[in-house]
């Protein structure tokens, strides 16, 4: 038998010691920094990105105040965290207006945090095992739930455009159970669009990762995962025994003459 306020700490422990750990892995992982300025080649100056990075910060700094408020020996004020957590609401809701009217980047970035957000809340349920705090895993997986049905719903925009990074998300989105039963032909449709993106890019590391990713979600066989292949290593080398074009051997430069 436990008590309630033992309970509560235990709660408040698990969660906020794995949540602190997301926020501050957020500013090192190369993966959510990959994920955030590969969207477009001229993000770094758009409204969105700005907003984005706004929200992370504030967001972050929430998480960090609702530890210190819990502490006897924080002197953080209890109004910091609603503070924090005002902005992030603002930038959230700058970020659905922008997306409704139309802008590509605001529906990428309104998708990317709905989508980390999700991760963060299936990751803390995952982490929780004691039978005692089984309702408080359900209430983290419904909440992922919600936020990939979020992270759908405005990652879809740019996916529609071919936006690598978007389509991986969604292809993780439908690999996992999260949503439903996983629906891996249309994972492998998101993964296979993403690769091609990324190849097409000349990013062959991220390509071959979707390659692998497809693998796990369809048929060896199947004619998106040989077109990746191909694109992945069949590249046609150049061959030094054919004849070049005659304006490249106009423009070569002429060798030095030895007397």
């Amino acid at each position: 038998m436990f008590t309630y306020p033992r309970t509560c700490s235990l709660i408040l422990a698990l969660v906020l010691g794995f949540t602190i750990k997301l926020a501050l892995a957020s500013n090192t992982d190369p993966h959510v920094v990959s994920a955030a300025t590969s969207s477009d080649s001229d993000a770094s100056s758009t409204e969105a990105k700005k907003l984005y990075k706004r929200y992370k910060k504030a967001y972050d700094k929430s998480i960090v105040a609702i530890a210190c408020v819990r502490d006897p020996k924080c002197i953080e004020p209890e109004d910091a965290v609603l503070r924090y957590s005002k902005d992030a609401l603002k930038i959230l809701q700058k970020l659905d207006q922008l997306a409704a009217e139309g802008d590509v980047q605001a529906s990428y970035y309104r998708g990317l945090i709905a989508y980390e957000r999700g991760k963060s809340y299936d990751q803390q349920a995952e982490q929780i095992t004691h039978p005692d705090f089984i309702l408080t895993a359900t209430v983290y997986r419904r909440y992922a739930k919600e936020q990939f049905t979020l992270a759908d719903k405005y990652l879809s925009v740019p996916a529609k455009q071919k936006n690598a990074r978007a389509n991986q998300y969604l292809g993780d989105i439908y690999s996992s159970a999260i949503l439903g039963a996983p629906r891996k032909d249309k994972a492998t449709n998101y993964y296979y669009t993403a690769a091609i993106a990324y190849l097409d890019a000349g990013n062959k590391i991220d390509g071959a990762k979707m390659y692998n990713a497809m693998k796990e979600n369809a048929n060896p066989a199947d004619s998106r995962i040989v077109q990746v292949y191909a694109k992945l290593h069949n590249e046609e080398p150049i061959a030094n025994w054919r004849k070049l074009p005659d304006d490249l051997i106009k423009s070569a430069p002429k060798k030095a003459q030895h007397h």
